[in-house]
């Protein structure tokens, strides 16, 4: 709780200083942003094919086998993950009217903008605008790879492997809004642009 109180103390400091006027989500916009988040994304297709390329590799699990039988295994279950995720996340931020978005920062520098990244990967704001523990990004984050364990086979545990790949998880999803802040820049910066 007082990690919580830490967070929430330094985000409005933050926001003080750099939030620009706050929007809410409406309910077509919430379900829209759902829809692109969870099913119309090419990052999630990508990283769900890339993921299953990676455990083929390390044969795991190796009850699965190897070839496309066991690549459509892996394939799946990542794909589900990732929905899992993105249902508990979204279903839950809609169900307690919080904001399922990163919200970026209004502000200058590197140093004030990855503080910011920080803080706004625990964080989010309610309805009225008011800054909230982001309990349905961790719940997503903690669901997406707790309950694909029950298709494994029986040697996984939800409650052991489960809670180590959903810690790593919150990892990515800070990683994640890294690039959802600089995503901009970084752009910009790799855009090649012919010499004249």
């Amino acid at each position: 709780m007082r990690t919580i109180a830490v967070l929430i103390f330094f985000a409005a400091n933050l926001a003080a200083q750099t939030a620009p006027a706050y929007t809410p989500l409406t309910s077509s916009e919430r379900w829209e942003h759902y829809r692109r988040e969870t099913f119309l994304s090419p990052g999630l297709y990508f990283a769900a094919l890339g993921a299953a390329g990676g455990t083929q590799l390390a044969k795991d699990p190796p009850e699965w086998g190897q070839g496309l039988s066991g690549y459509g295994k892996r394939a799946a279950s990542f794909l589900a993950t990732y929905a899992i995720q993105s249902t508990v996340h979204e279903g839950a931020a809609a169900a307690l009217g919080y904001d399922p978005r990163y919200l970026h920062c209004d502000c200058k520098g590197g140093a004030r903008r990855m503080a910011h990244v920080f803080v706004w990967s625990f964080l989010t704001k309610n309805e009225e605008g008011r800054i909230r523990f982001n309990s349905p990004s961790v719940a997503g984050a903690y669901a997406g790879e707790m309950l694909p364990y029950l298709w494994y086979p029986g040697r996984y545990s939800p409650w052991k492997d489960g809670f180590r790949e959903g810690s790593q998880e919150i990892g990515i999803i800070v990683g994640v809004n890294i690039f959802r802040e600089f995503g901009p820049e970084l752009k910009r910066f790799f855009r090649l642009t012919p010499n004249p």
